[in-house]
């Protein structure tokens, strides 16, 4: 086994399958544990595992099941285009395509008309990554998926949450939309 701390390569044989099992960022071969990435050789001494810890952020990858943070781009009649800022909890740069859709059957469990009442561009929204190639596709289904920060489409204030609709504290404008349960609290670290 190498020494902790030691900067390997990608190929690089860290430690043998007796002494540490594969962990994060590396992986098994014949026996031995090979480093996956370009970092500083690890042990985790509660998994006994042996791990490398990235030197670079490498972007993120989105797969299904992921909680995504967006920025409407356009509504239309059946769908809402937004572009992908970051993803819940992670924060590094999203890597490949931003864009994703939500189509009018995956914003609320219950029956959706019309988009007009639900979104508006430059809204900010909290969705589930649901289909990822190939097009990204979200969904706002459930009470933790919604707009998470709106803008009064009269003035541009951000729009406070006064129980289940909008107010603009500036000029008083009343607006709807699909938000989240935590509208004006939740993972706004990123995007404010």
């Amino acid at each position: 086994m190498i020494e902790e701390g030691t900067t390997v390569l990608p190929g690089d044989k860290v430690a043998v399958s007796e002494e540490l099992k594969a962990g994060k960022s590396t992986y098994e071969e014949n026996g031995e544990i090979i480093a996956a990435v370009v970092g500083k050789f690890r042990v985790n001494r509660e998994e006994m595992s042996a791990e490398v810890e990235p030197l670079s952020s490498t972007p993120l990858l989105l797969h299904i099941g992921d909680t995504a943070i967006g920025e409407v781009k356009q509504v239309t009649e059946a769908m809402v285009i937004l572009k992908i800022i970051h993803i819940a909890g992670k924060h590094r740069q999203v890597a490949g395509e931003r864009d994703a859709a939500i189509h009018i059957s995956n914003v609320s469990d219950e029956f959706v008309e019309s988009l007009k009442g639900k979104y508006r561009i430059g809204d900010i929204l909290r969705g589930k990554i649901i289909r990822v190639e190939p097009a990204i596709q979200m969904s706002t289904r459930g009470k933790e998926f919604g707009v998470i920060k709106a803008y009064c489409t009269n003035c541009r204030s951000p729009l406070v949450k006064k129980g289940e609709i909008l107010e603009c504290p500036s000029c008083g404008r009343v607006e709807e939309r699909k938000i989240a349960d935590d509208y004006g609290a939740g993972d706004l670290d990123r995007v404010i």
